[in-house]
């Protein structure tokens, strides 16, 4: 992961993300919140909280929440929205996703959402996860994800990284999976969404340039045919919008 990158690409735009609808709410949070909230969770993580929407929601169904993240106005502005909610059961980390800074077998529960695409090494967070997570604990992922025929992923990855250059990877649904079962998460839930992109809030909550939402538009507008269809580039009452696919994916650890 690069820290630098990351650090320098979300703290100027903090806040930001704090406003963006996109973030605030979502069909896979509800739906990840519903599946979640069945058993008792004493201790909740959420790794790269961002904005904190997802540790503020995991504050009502878990006694204890830690929100972490690598990047510090990141965290200062969660800590304010989750203040302003008058959430009190909080507390707050600063670190990377890939080294998690606590002991073993500490959390009933950890997730993650729309972060992993950022993570240089996704199969060594997910592990580190499963070390912090007692047996039988749940984990909950949402992330972007990219079709299964590479030309279309390498053209939304590329398209995703030219926005924004701390993106390093979109993963396929297969992908997902495959990195669940490899570090002995059993699925309990997967579910795929459509979801659809004004362009000119996808292109402020990062301060694009005029000339970069012009390259980005080209890309939308002349992607390979494969990607096109995943995209779906279109003006919808005067607005030019586009879609990304998201995952849930819970699993549960597998004990013995």
């Amino acid at each position: 992961m690069n820290i630098t990158t990351i650090q320098r690409q979300f703290g100027s735009h903090a806040e930001k993300y704090v406003r963006s609808s996109c973030f605030a709410t979502g069909e896979s949070l509800d739906k990840m919140i519903e599946l979640l909230q069945g058993s008792k969770i004493d201790r909740a993580l959420d790794v790269a909280t961002g904005g904190g929407h997802t540790a503020m929601r995991l504050c009502s169904i878990s006694e204890n929440v830690v929100a972490g993240d690598i990047t510090g106005p990141m965290l200062k502005a969660a800590r304010q929205l989750l203040a302003d909610n008058s959430a009190s059961n909080v507390c707050y980390c600063q670190h990377d996703a890939h080294v998690l800074p606590f002991p073993n077998r500490t959390f009933d529960l950890v997730t993650c959402r729309m972060a992993p695409h950022h993570f240089t090494d996704v199969v060594g967070f997910l592990e580190d996860v499963v070390r912090v997570t007692r047996p039988g604990a749940t984990v909950g992922i949402i992330d972007y994800c990219t079709p299964a025929k590479p030309l279309a992923a390498r053209h939304i990855n590329a398209f995703e990284r030219l926005r924004d250059s701390s993106h390093n990877c979109s993963y396929t649904s297969s992908d997902w999976k495959s990195f669940f079962d490899g570090v002995g998460l059993r699925i309990k839930h997967f579910q795929e969404y459509r979801k659809t992109m004004n362009f000119h809030a996808y292109c402020d909550r990062k301060g694009i340039s005029t000339l970069m939402r012009t390259q980005l538009k080209v890309m939308l507008l002349q992607a390979p045919e494969s990607a096109l269809e995943y995209l779906n580039p279109r003006n919808v009452d005067g607005e030019f919008v586009f879609d990304l696919q998201e995952i849930l994916i819970v699993g549960q650890l597998i004990v013995g």
